[in-house]
């Protein structure tokens, strides 16, 4: 866990200001499911056939042009054999965030397929890093960066009336939106998305990526890599204009994480001509979230 755990103030203020939704029956016993080494592959298969919607939308993630598949996929079990279990958590968990915000209830101003590009933009730079520096987890890279900036989706969604005025403060004022959520509300959509993760039994490791991906310097807990790894992430898919992450700013890329991963400007060119070559399966990854 994080070293530093949020201040039960600020977990007090979300409480109050934001409804945090529960998960749908299914999704509540399948996300805890991914990362107990105990529970097979088969039994998250049979756990997510109970709800056909989620399957559906698993089966159109694993077929489109993003997995790579030739031919198509039609059954969980199928995707299994095909994929292996760490490649389909990746469609597992998009899918089932997915689930949670598909009646597209969102609030005036906030730019959900801009923020839905950026973030599988994000996913696809930080799964390129984490294969040009060999890590053992690739997949779960594509994982934490989907879903690093969901607590922006959650204010949009459940505390609505809070985050239009944080919309309008980062326009009137001109800053970046981490700077106006904080001025408004006292924190920002990380720690959002972090609690609100928490609360859904979501594994450690994403808790504390999405927790701490702008606050780097300050966390010394023991996913540090995969912490730096979407910091950079994020920054490089914003210096390339994927998507929108709520304003026009590009953040600075501290010269002491891009040491902590062993980067230099050649790996980051490489990264970038990587998530570039990608580009039109994430454009049908896209296309798939925006129909829901």
């Amino acid at each position: 866990m994080a070293s530093k755990p949020i201040p039960p103030h600020i977990k007090n203020r979300l409480e109050q200001i934001v409804n945090i939704p529960t998960l749908p029956q299914v999704l509540a016993k399948v996300i805890p499911m991914l990362s107990d080494p105990r529970v097979s592959a088969r039994e998250v298969a049979r756990i997510i056939s109970q709800d056909q919607s989620l399957v559906s939308r698993i089966l159109r993630i694993v077929n489109s042009a993003f997995y790579g598949f030739p031919r198509q996929i039609k059954t969980i079990d199928h995707a299994l054999v095909i994929l292996g279990f760490n490649r389909l958590k990746a469609a597992i968990f998009t899918a089932s965030i997915l689930e949670v915000f598909k009646d597209g209830k969102n609030a005036i101003g906030f730019d959900v397929e801009g923020f839905w590009e950026h973030s599988v933009g994000v996913g696809v730079v930080a799964k390129s890093i984490a294969k040009y520096l060999r890590l053992p987890n690739v997949e779960e890279h594509f994982i934490f960066g989907l879903l690093h900036d969901v607590g922006k989706l959650i204010m949009d969604y459940y505390g609505k009336e809070y985050y239009k005025t944080v919309l309008s403060h980062r326009e009137e004022k001109d800053i970046p939106l981490r700077e106006a959520e904080e001025e408004i509300l006292g924190f920002n959509h990380s720690v959002v998305g972090g609690l609100v993760f928490d609360r859904w039994n979501l594994p450690p490791d994403v808790v504390d990526v999405v927790t701490w991906h702008h606050s780097v310097v300050q966390y010394d807990g023991k996913y540090l890599q995969s912490v730096a790894v979407v910091s950079v992430s994020d920054a490089l898919a914003r210096l390339v204009g994927l998507g929108n992450g709520g304003d026009p700013y590009v953040p600075d890329i501290n010269k002491n994480i891009l040491s902590l991963l062993r980067l230099d400007l050649a790996g980051l060119d490489y990264i970038l001509s990587e998530t570039v070559s990608q580009f039109e399966g994430m454009r049908e990854f896209l296309d798939i979230i925006r129909k829901k």
